[in-house]
């Protein structure tokens, strides 16, 4: 009963992005209604607060809006969109970073460290280092190398901070299979993170 359940809501859903490609606006808006609580959770884990998060929500839904016609269904239309939304909310917070650094490291005295020396952290883990400031537009790159089942796995564990057992549940996989696609998830950024910052050491 439950898979024929999910077999008839995907064919709903995989109805409403065809709709939405011939120009259906109340299909787009049926689907963006559906997942807007979720991104916007999401965005809101990025940014720190409701009105940024608002604001890139907006501004993801947006470029979904003028690029759902190129959606070809490699992966679910929610995952195409969070990663839509996630971008925007970097590219936000990437700016907003920019002017709070000008402003920590503006005019410090001769014995003063800039504040933002003291943003810095040793051997940063993926998570970590989506934390930080500098590293931000990295991390925007990478992920949109990530396939789509690990992309969503470090979304819901490292973005919207879901445990292991909750995101496994969301997905409707096994705790080690979520544990094992995580592992996969940050090798992958570190691996693709590492020679980067090591080049920034060297600076």
């Amino acid at each position: 009963m439950g898979s024929r359940c999910i077999t008839a809501e995907t064919e709903w859903e995989e109805a409403l992005v065809r709709a939405s490609q011939r120009g259906n606006h109340q299909a787009i808006e049926t689907l963006f209604r559906r997942y807007q609580r979720q991104l916007l959770g999401t965005a809101r884990r990025i940014l720190g607060n409701t009105e940024d998060a608002e604001d890139a929500l907006q501004e993801g839904l947006l470029s979904a809006y003028r690029n759902v016609a190129r959606f070809e269904g490699r992966c679910k239309f929610s995952t195409w969109l969070t990663r839509i939304v996630v971008n925007a909310a970097l590219m936000r917070r990437r700016s907003a970073d920019r002017l709070r650094l000008t402003s920590l490291d503006a005019a410090p005295s001769e014995d003063e460290v800039p504040m933002s020396e003291y943003l810095q952290n040793s051997d940063p883990n993926p998570e970590q280092l989506f934390a930080r400031t500098e590293l931000k537009e990295m991390i925007q790159a990478n992920l949109g190398q990530l396939s789509s089942q690990l992309f969503t796995a470090f979304v819901l564990c490292a973005i919207e901070e879901h445990s292991m057992e909750e995101a496994a549940k969301r997905l409707g996989i096994t705790v080690t299979a979520m544990k094992a696609r995580m592992h996969r998830a940050r090798h992958k950024l570190s691996e693709s993170l590492g020679p980067r910052i090591e080049r920034r050491g060297t600076k």
